[in-house]
């Protein structure tokens, strides 16, 4: 049986509130990539990306502990 990943944001890896790596972590992207996307959203979406951020870390789960499968490459 395949675990599923949830989408939950990782404080303990990320910068500020985890938001990018827990996105990177559930599209098993490198964590750089979802950054530049997400600057790109803030600069270029006159503010909206920022908006969005903070609204995802108020309701966006803190994941409990650092899942074993996370892989440090992406990060």
């Amino acid at each position: 049986m395949e675990k599923i990943k949830k989408l939950q944001r990782i404080p303990e890896k990320g910068w500020i509130a985890g938001i990018c790596v827990g996105f990177a972590y559930y599209f098993a992207e490198p964590v750089w990539v979802i950054r530049l996307i997400w600057t790109a959203a803030v600069f270029l979406g006159m503010g909206s990306g920022l908006f969005l951020y903070i609204l995802l870390w108020i309701f966006m789960p803190k994941i409990k502990a650092t899942p074993e499968d996370y892989n440090e490459k992406v990060a």
